[in-house]
């Protein structure tokens, strides 16, 4: 397998057959540049490493 961005997502969409996965999985193996696209896909879908912090408004005094 050639490395293929919209695969590793379809691999992480769970959206390939298990023959699929496993050309994945083969090349993630073997392709240090699909194993970090695959850690920072995971990473920027996980919600909990997102620290959400509430939007403070400041009235801005009208002269």
């Amino acid at each position: 397998m050639a490395c293929s961005f919209e695969k590793l997502v379809l691999y992480l969409d769970k959206q390939l057959d298990i023959d699929g996965q496993l050309e994945v999985l083969n090349h993630i193996d073997e392709c240090d540049v699909c194993q970090d696209a695959v850690y920072q896909i995971r990473r920027d879908r996980d919600s909990n490493l997102f620290i959400r912090r509430p939007y403070k408004l400041e009235k801005i005094p009208v002269d």
